[in-house]
Protein backbone atom coordinates (compact mmCIF):
# COMPACT_ATOMS: atom_id res chain seq x y z
CA UNK A 1 0.00 0.00 0.00
CA UNK A 2 1.49 3.86 -0.61
CA UNK A 3 0.18 4.94 2.50
CA UNK A 4 1.27 8.80 2.66
CA UNK A 5 2.92 9.32 -0.42
CA UNK A 6 0.86 11.62 -3.20
CA UNK A 7 0.70 12.18 -6.71
CA UNK A 8 0.23 9.53 -9.92
CA UNK A 9 3.33 6.85 -10.90
CA UNK A 10 1.29 6.51 -14.07
CA UNK A 11 3.00 3.26 -14.88
CA UNK A 12 6.29 4.75 -15.42
CA UNK A 13 9.44 4.77 -13.06
CA UNK A 14 10.08 7.88 -11.85
CA UNK A 15 13.13 8.65 -13.49
CA UNK A 16 10.83 8.65 -16.77
CA UNK A 17 7.62 10.20 -15.06
CA UNK A 18 9.85 13.19 -14.44
CA UNK A 19 10.92 13.62 -18.12
CA UNK A 20 8.03 13.13 -19.33
CA UNK A 21 6.00 15.75 -16.96
CA UNK A 22 8.98 18.02 -17.83
CA UNK A 23 8.17 17.80 -21.72
CA UNK A 24 4.70 18.11 -21.52
CA UNK A 25 4.86 21.36 -19.86
CA UNK A 26 7.70 22.37 -22.07
CA UNK A 27 5.00 21.66 -24.85
CA UNK A 28 2.03 23.93 -22.80
CA UNK A 29 4.23 26.60 -22.88
CA UNK A 30 5.79 26.24 -26.40
CA UNK A 31 2.11 26.10 -27.99
CA UNK A 32 -0.98 26.80 -25.46
CA UNK A 33 -2.42 23.52 -25.18
CA UNK A 34 -1.85 19.87 -25.01
CA UNK A 35 -3.65 16.91 -25.49
CA UNK A 36 -2.67 13.93 -23.34
CA UNK A 37 -4.07 11.04 -20.91
CA UNK A 38 -6.25 12.76 -18.40
CA UNK A 39 -4.02 11.40 -15.42
CA UNK A 40 -0.80 12.94 -17.14
CA UNK A 41 -3.23 16.40 -17.91
CA UNK A 42 -3.52 16.58 -14.07
CA UNK A 43 0.42 15.91 -13.12
CA UNK A 44 1.29 18.57 -15.66
CA UNK A 45 -1.10 21.38 -14.01
CA UNK A 46 0.26 21.08 -10.95
CA UNK A 47 3.89 21.63 -12.48
CA UNK A 48 2.64 24.10 -14.91
CA UNK A 49 1.21 26.15 -12.43
CA UNK A 50 4.28 26.00 -10.07
CA UNK A 51 6.28 27.70 -13.25
CA UNK A 52 3.68 30.50 -13.91
CA UNK A 53 4.14 31.38 -9.99
CA UNK A 54 7.82 31.28 -10.35
CA UNK A 55 7.20 33.55 -13.35
CA UNK A 56 5.13 35.94 -11.66
CA UNK A 57 7.86 36.57 -8.49
CA UNK A 58 10.02 36.96 -11.61
CA UNK A 59 13.55 37.27 -9.76
CA UNK A 60 16.93 35.90 -11.57
CA UNK A 61 17.07 33.42 -8.99
CA UNK A 62 13.49 32.10 -9.66
CA UNK A 63 14.10 32.22 -13.42
CA UNK A 64 16.75 29.65 -12.61
CA UNK A 65 14.35 27.32 -10.32
CA UNK A 66 12.18 27.50 -13.96
CA UNK A 67 15.16 26.35 -16.24
CA UNK A 68 15.72 23.27 -14.18
CA UNK A 69 12.16 21.79 -14.95
CA UNK A 70 12.31 23.44 -18.56
CA UNK A 71 15.25 22.92 -20.72
CA UNK A 72 14.47 25.14 -23.54
CA UNK A 73 15.97 29.00 -22.74
CA UNK A 74 13.38 30.59 -25.32
CA UNK A 75 10.21 28.97 -23.63
CA UNK A 76 11.38 30.48 -20.09
CA UNK A 77 12.10 34.05 -21.33
CA UNK A 78 8.41 33.52 -23.08
CA UNK A 79 7.30 32.36 -20.05
CA UNK A 80 8.64 35.03 -17.92
CA UNK A 81 8.16 38.26 -20.25
CA UNK A 82 4.82 37.68 -21.79
CA UNK A 83 2.91 35.23 -20.65
CA UNK A 84 2.86 36.32 -16.56
CA UNK A 85 1.34 39.43 -18.10
CA UNK A 86 -2.35 37.86 -18.38
CA UNK A 87 -1.96 36.44 -14.99
CA UNK A 88 -1.05 38.97 -13.05
CA UNK A 89 -4.53 39.70 -11.46
CA UNK A 90 -5.06 35.99 -10.81
CA UNK A 91 -4.01 34.24 -7.63
CA UNK A 92 -4.11 30.47 -9.56
CA UNK A 93 -6.07 28.50 -12.13
CA UNK A 94 -3.93 29.61 -14.98
CA UNK A 95 -4.19 26.03 -16.89
CA UNK A 96 -7.81 24.41 -17.44
CA UNK A 97 -8.44 20.87 -18.93
CA UNK A 98 -11.21 20.07 -20.85
CA UNK A 99 -12.30 16.31 -21.22
CA UNK A 100 -12.69 15.16 -24.84
CA UNK A 101 -13.79 11.41 -24.15
CA UNK A 102 -12.32 8.12 -24.96
CA UNK A 103 -8.74 6.92 -26.47
CA UNK A 104 -9.78 4.00 -29.07
CA UNK A 105 -7.93 1.03 -28.45
CA UNK A 106 -7.31 1.11 -24.63
CA UNK A 107 -10.51 3.88 -23.37
CA UNK A 108 -8.15 5.55 -21.94
CA UNK A 109 -9.59 8.89 -20.68
CA UNK A 110 -8.23 11.76 -22.93
CA UNK A 111 -8.30 15.55 -22.31
CA UNK A 112 -6.56 18.89 -23.33
CA UNK A 113 -4.80 21.01 -20.86
CA UNK A 114 -4.69 24.52 -21.85
CA UNK A 115 -3.62 27.84 -20.75
CA UNK A 116 -6.36 30.37 -19.28
CA UNK A 117 -6.63 33.72 -21.82
CA UNK A 118 -5.04 31.40 -24.86
CA UNK A 119 -7.14 32.14 -27.46
CA UNK A 120 -6.93 29.12 -29.82
CA UNK A 121 -5.55 29.46 -32.93
CA UNK A 122 -3.13 32.24 -32.54
CA UNK A 123 1.02 32.55 -31.86
CA UNK A 124 1.85 33.02 -28.35
CA UNK A 125 3.87 36.24 -27.90
CA UNK A 126 7.60 35.37 -27.99
CA UNK A 127 7.27 33.11 -30.58
CA UNK A 128 8.77 32.76 -33.88
CA UNK A 129 7.37 35.05 -36.69
CA UNK A 130 8.66 35.77 -39.94
CA UNK A 131 11.37 38.75 -41.27
CA UNK A 132 9.48 41.77 -42.01
CA UNK A 133 11.24 44.45 -43.90
CA UNK A 134 10.95 48.47 -42.74
CA UNK A 135 10.78 51.38 -45.03
CA UNK A 136 14.50 51.72 -44.56
CA UNK A 137 14.87 48.06 -46.10
CA UNK A 138 16.37 46.74 -42.56
CA UNK A 139 15.38 43.65 -41.32
CA UNK A 140 13.42 43.62 -38.21
CA UNK A 141 13.31 40.79 -35.69
CA UNK A 142 14.52 37.49 -35.64
CA UNK A 143 12.72 34.81 -36.80
CA UNK A 144 11.97 31.46 -39.16
CA UNK A 145 13.81 32.81 -42.35
CA UNK A 146 16.49 34.22 -40.47
CA UNK A 147 17.59 30.65 -38.53
CA UNK A 148 16.92 28.71 -42.48
CA UNK A 149 19.75 31.70 -43.59
CA UNK A 150 22.05 30.67 -40.75
CA UNK A 151 21.94 26.70 -40.94
CA UNK A 152 21.92 27.16 -44.73
CA UNK A 153 25.67 28.73 -44.20
CA UNK A 154 26.81 26.10 -41.71
CA UNK A 155 25.83 23.78 -44.19
CA UNK A 156 27.82 25.61 -46.60
CA UNK A 157 30.73 25.65 -44.97
CA UNK A 158 30.67 22.02 -43.56
CA UNK A 159 30.72 20.66 -47.48
CA UNK A 160 33.39 22.85 -48.43
CA UNK A 161 35.46 21.64 -45.21
CA UNK A 162 34.70 18.28 -46.47
CA UNK A 163 35.62 18.81 -49.99
CA UNK A 164 39.09 20.70 -49.00
CA UNK A 165 39.66 17.12 -46.56
CA UNK A 166 39.76 15.45 -49.68
CA UNK A 167 41.15 16.92 -51.61
CA UNK A 168 44.32 17.25 -49.18
CA UNK A 169 43.86 13.63 -48.71
CA UNK A 170 44.29 13.03 -53.03
CA UNK A 171 47.44 15.79 -52.68
CA UNK A 172 49.68 13.60 -50.04
CA UNK A 173 48.81 10.17 -51.89
CA UNK A 174 50.40 11.74 -54.55
CA UNK A 175 53.35 12.80 -53.24
CA UNK A 176 54.27 9.32 -50.94
CA UNK A 177 56.53 7.76 -53.32
CA UNK A 178 56.71 3.86 -53.18
CA UNK A 179 59.82 1.96 -53.47
CA UNK A 180 61.10 -0.11 -55.88
CA UNK A 181 60.51 -3.29 -54.02
CA UNK A 182 57.11 -2.27 -53.43
CA UNK A 183 56.75 -1.70 -56.98
CA UNK A 184 57.74 -5.41 -57.79
CA UNK A 185 55.34 -6.69 -55.48
CA UNK A 186 52.45 -5.21 -56.86
CA UNK A 187 53.24 -5.99 -60.23
CA UNK A 188 54.20 -9.30 -59.34
CA UNK A 189 50.80 -9.75 -57.68
CA UNK A 190 48.81 -8.71 -60.35
CA UNK A 191 50.64 -11.00 -62.67
CA UNK A 192 49.07 -13.92 -60.41
CA UNK A 193 46.00 -12.58 -60.80
CA UNK A 194 45.86 -12.67 -64.63
CA UNK A 195 47.22 -16.36 -64.17
CA UNK A 196 44.40 -17.64 -62.11
CA UNK A 197 41.85 -15.85 -64.28
CA UNK A 198 43.41 -17.53 -67.47
CA UNK A 199 43.59 -20.54 -66.25
CA UNK A 200 40.14 -20.69 -64.68
CA UNK A 201 38.85 -19.49 -68.18
CA UNK A 202 40.62 -22.50 -69.91
CA UNK A 203 39.16 -24.96 -67.33
CA UNK A 204 35.97 -23.56 -67.53
CA UNK A 205 35.65 -23.87 -71.81
CA UNK A 206 37.21 -26.97 -71.33
CA UNK A 207 33.97 -28.50 -69.25
CA UNK A 208 31.99 -26.69 -71.76
CA UNK A 209 33.42 -28.97 -74.66
CA UNK A 210 33.08 -32.33 -72.84
CA UNK A 211 29.64 -31.54 -71.79
CA UNK A 212 28.79 -30.43 -75.83
CA UNK A 213 31.16 -34.16 -76.99
CA UNK A 214 28.94 -35.90 -74.33
CA UNK A 215 25.61 -35.04 -75.49
CA UNK A 216 26.39 -35.47 -79.23
CA UNK A 217 27.58 -38.88 -78.74
CA UNK A 218 24.06 -39.83 -76.87
CA UNK A 219 21.88 -38.43 -79.48
CA UNK A 220 22.13 -41.25 -82.15
CA UNK A 221 22.28 -44.08 -79.68
CA UNK A 222 19.07 -42.68 -78.29
CA UNK A 223 17.66 -42.57 -81.96
CA UNK A 224 18.84 -46.15 -83.41
CA UNK A 225 17.10 -47.35 -79.64
CA UNK A 226 13.96 -45.41 -80.62
CA UNK A 227 14.49 -46.98 -84.33
CA UNK A 228 14.44 -50.69 -82.73
CA UNK A 229 11.74 -50.08 -80.21
CA UNK A 230 9.44 -49.22 -83.65
CA UNK A 231 10.16 -52.31 -85.12
CA UNK A 232 9.38 -54.80 -82.50
CA UNK A 233 6.40 -52.52 -82.17
CA UNK A 234 5.24 -52.86 -85.24
CA UNK A 235 6.15 -56.86 -85.60
CA UNK A 236 3.65 -57.39 -82.75
CA UNK A 237 0.95 -55.41 -84.22
CA UNK A 238 1.55 -57.69 -87.50
CA UNK A 239 1.11 -60.59 -85.09
CA UNK A 240 -2.36 -59.17 -83.33
CA UNK A 241 -3.74 -58.47 -86.74
CA UNK A 242 -2.93 -62.11 -88.46
CA UNK A 243 -4.65 -63.45 -85.01
CA UNK A 244 -7.57 -61.41 -85.34
CA UNK A 245 -8.49 -62.55 -89.29
CA UNK A 246 -8.03 -66.02 -88.44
Amino acid sequence: MRHRKSGRRLGVPSNRRKAMLKQLVEALFLHGRIKTTLARAKETRQVAERMVTLAKKGSLHHRRQAMSVIVRRDVVNRLFDHIVEWYKERNGGYTRIIKIGNRKGDAAPVAFLELVDWIPGDKLTGQLTKLVKSETGEEEGEGKAKVKEKTKKVKEKQKKEKKDKKEAKKIKAKKVTKSPEKEKKIAERKAEKEKTKKESASEREKKKKERLEKKTKAKPKAKKAAKKVKKVVKKAKKKVVKKVKK
